[in-house]
């Protein structure tokens, strides 16, 4: 398993963030990865709008997973519609 670093950036509405948390943290349990730290890093201003919102709430993850279960989680995010962007970062582990 490898270590990633994932932030997400869900809508700023305190209904559609809940949404979009839970199934943030239902993808990653399917995918069988395993959360070492959350973060919640609030409700902040887009540099420019994305799927016409100008404000997000980040989240962020640190997260084992195995590096092939990442296209699945991949997919299935780009299908989930409370999520306006998400990115992976591997960690580097010196």
């Amino acid at each position: 398993m490898n270590d990633y670093e994932m932030t997400f950036v869900l809508y700023a509405e305190e209904e559609r963030f809940k949404k979009g948390k839970e199934q943030v943290k239902k993808e990653l349990e399917q995918v069988g990865a395993t959360i070492e730290k959350e973060e919640d890093m609030g409700d902040r201003p887009l540099a420019y709008p994305v799927k016409k919102e100008e404000r997000g709430h980040y989240l962020y993850f640190e997260t084992q997973i195995e590096p092939e279960k990442l296209t699945d989680l991949d997919r299935s995010l780009k299908l989930a519609s409370e999520i306006l962007k998400y990115l992976f970062i591997r960690k580097d582990n010196k």
